[in-house]
């Protein structure tokens, strides 16, 4: 087994509280003599920090718990037996195949379990391993302190126990027979996932030829057969675990080609829980078949103990969070955040300039929506003088928003802050985790710059010209008429809603925000179910929208629908909350508006021809600074609440990207000018 040195620690052998309470549960598993439960469980509550204790505190005691064990024989050999005690004793088939995975049963039937169980909980079984894990960990905050521990201390523990030492110890055995069960349990698991109609559907081939789900069942239950063979009769050769692992690639591939499929062909949520399930079950053969093979092969133990590591974390947070009502809905909204961000991150491409045709691009659509945004803006000025109750007033303003919106997006133009919904999905695609590091950084750094330049080209178009086309609209006027088209007061009172520090601008930016987040889900959503649901063919076939306008423009109608259905219904969304926002506000006697940054440009455009450029500087230079700082957090709230659902439908977690931030600072010291502008 390789040796590694014990991790470092501040902590001292002489000082240690740690110490004082994990020594005598060692003694007490070197005596041997209580049972094994009992003395598991006394080490987790050694392990366990204080509801007092500060942050570190289960670190700390992990650390002196491996520094222990390095430090003496005796020790690891207790502590070693009496989990292997613990485990042969008992049964373990639920672990393997059950803890921490997706379970059969819908959201609902779940959800009614749960609840049950909180209501009158169910009795432990001690014989039972997987009930075991209530036992051990019985607290509501043992999760939390677990998932503390970082990666390498976890595995360091299991390193310190020498498992290679397990292959001649006479409860060995004990451990394969459930193992070998388990295998056979999840190839017949998956075979039965492998044929669902739903996944046949995405991917015919699957029921045209041999499909690879049920050749890796029939060809477990050969291996398993064989494995137990050679455990009876030593003589005969080792069962060659290579050909399982091929063919369990090869289920890999066709979950691969399945989601693609569904990215393009629509998805619904019992496919896409379907496909999660599949890949997690996948997932735990790989693994049990890895801690098969170490019987017959050299397998570095450093790399089985890295893989029991992460199985265990994984099994353990899982079974304690397994009646947990807000874990069961953070589960759904990563099933879904997943159904809905696939088709947000296709979308997300469009938006990212690699080139300096596609900036000028971006650059040219954003400001088409700048030429349109200031008449949007006159318009709900106007209307605002208008006699209307809130309701109508708020449907009014809505209709106002949705129908430029939708002439915007018909124009092909790009409202900037519409984008970070959309890249964010992007972006959280290209992450690539493993045991949670970071992988392709330059890759994912190229993409933050190019991103961030895009957005930089989009806003910059919107504001800048929706300022210069109001000025102009306003003066226009003014030497047309006579007469500004705003009054003084309302000039001031605009002036004032841009202010960044009174009236609450920047709380009502961010609610801006969470109606561009949410209506970029709203966009996804509907592109998914117009795909999945094959809108646009269905709609090319629809008898009398041929009659009136013939098969050919049926059929170029339904092609566009598929196109945009979901833009043009996130465009309509997020006008109708932007222009019912207010209206909900003052009906419930909440704090609730909007502030939009185009709209802000607009309305600073109209108020500085009105007040003919001459009102308090400080006020002017004031309103400039806020509708800057009302575009910030547009942007800021939209992305990070998009990355944060898009990351959590992947499975990956910010944690992971801390690499990514020296690279992109050490980028931006070295050539600033890169983040704004595109090589040619």
């Amino acid at each position: 087994m390789k040796n590694s040195s014990p991790p470092s620690s501040n902590v001292s052998p002489l000082n240690s509280p740690s110490s004082s309470l994990l020594e005598p549960v060692f003694r007490r598993m070197i005596d041997g003599k209580e049972d094994p439960l009992l003395l598991v469980m006394a080490l987790v509550a050694a392990l366990r920090p204080d509801r007092a204790a500060k942050q570190g505190e289960a670190i700390r005691s992990w650390r002196e718990m491996n520094r222990l064990l390095a430090a003496n024989r005796d020790f690891r050999e207790g502590v070693r037996n009496t989990l292997l005690e613990l485990f042969a004793r008992r049964e373990q088939r639920r672990l393997y195949t059950e803890a921490g995975l997706l379970p059969n049963s819908g959201f609902f039937s779940e959800l009614r379990r749960r609840l049950g169980q909180k209501l009158l909980p169910e009795t432990a079984d001690e014989n039972d391993l997987r009930d075991c894990v209530h036992i051990i960990f019985a607290t509501h905050r043992d999760a939390s302190w677990l998932l503390e521990i970082p990666v390498e201390e976890r595995v360091a523990f299991w390193e310190r126990l020498e498992l290679g030492e397990l292959r001649d110890h006479p409860l060995f055995g004990a451990l394969l027979s459930p193992l070998l069960d388990s295998v056979v349990i999840l190839t017949l698991r998956i075979a039965a996932m492998g044929v669902e109609p739903e996944l046949l559907r995405i991917h015919p081939r699957l029921a045209g030829g041999e499909s690879p789900f049920i050749a890796l069942s029939v060809e477990a239950s050969r291996f398993v057969g064989r494995y137990r063979r050679s455990l009876a009769a030593p003589e005969l050769e080792a069962e060659d675990e290579r050909h399982l692992l091929v063919l369990l690639e090869q289920c890999r591939e066709a979950v691969t080609r399945a989601h693609q499929s569904a990215a393009s062909r629509g998805t619904s949520m019992t496919l896409t829980f379907l496909v999660v399930r599949l890949s997690q079950h996948l997932e735990r053969l790989e693994l049990l078949l890895r801690l098969l093979a170490i019987r017959f092969t050299p397998e570095p133990w450093d790399e089985l103990a890295e893989r029991w590591s992460a199985f265990l974390r994984d099994a353990l947070i899982g079974e304690r969070r397994r009646t947990s009502i807000l874990s069961l809905g953070s589960e759904l909204l990563s099933i879904m955040a997943l159904r809905v961000t696939e088709n947000a991150g296709r979308t997300g491409e469009h938006y990212i300039a690699v080139d300096r045709s596609e900036w000028l691009s971006l650059w040219r659509a954003a400001a088409g929506a700048g030429l349109l945004i200031p008449l949007m803006a006159l318009l709900k000025i106007a209307c605002a003088s208008l006699s209307l109750p809130i309701l109508s007033r708020g449907l009014l303003n809505g209709l106002i928003y949705a129908a430029g919106f939708v002439v915007i997006h018909l124009c092909h133009f790009t409202i900037a802050t519409k984008q970070p919904a959309m890249t964010a999905a992007t972006i959280a695609g290209t992450i690539t985790q493993t045991r949670g590091r970071l992988r392709d950084v330059e890759r994912l750094t190229r993409l933050m710059m190019d991103t961030f330049r895009s957005q930089f080209a989009a806003i910059a178009g919107n504001v800048l010209t929706a300022l210069l086309v109001a000025t102009s609209l306003a003066m226009m006027a003014h030497l047309v008429s006579g007469h500004n088209l705003l009054g003084d007061e309302k000039a001031r009172h605009l002036l004032h809603e841009l202010h960044p520090l009174e009236g609450g601008a920047l709380f009502y930016a961010a609610v801006a925000g969470v109606w561009l987040f949410v209506a970029g889900l709203v966009s996804g959503y509907v592109d998914n179910l117009a795909a999945y649901s094959r809108t646009g063919d269905r709609v090319a076939r629809l008898p009398w929208l041929c009659r009136i306008i013939g098969p050919h423009r049926a059929k170029v109608a339904g092609s566009y629908l598929d196109r945009n259905l979901g833009g043009l219904t996130g465009n309509i969304f997020f006008g109708f909350m932007l222009g019912l926002t207010p209206a909900m506000g003052i009906a419930l006697g909440l704090p609730l508006d909007i502030r939009h940054v185009a709209f802000a440009s607009a309305n600073l455009g109209y108020a500085l021809v009105t007040l003919g450029f001459g009102d308090d500087v400080i006020t002017l230079l004031r309103a400039c600074a806020g509708v800057g700082i009302i575009g910030a957090v547009n942007l800021a709230v939209s992305f990070t609440l998009a990355l944060w659902v898009a990351m959590r439908s992947r499975g990956a977690n910010f944690s992971g990207t801390i690499p990514l931030l020296p690279e992109l600072w050490r980028r931006f010291r070295v050539s600033p000018r890169r983040f704004f502008v595109p090589e040619k």
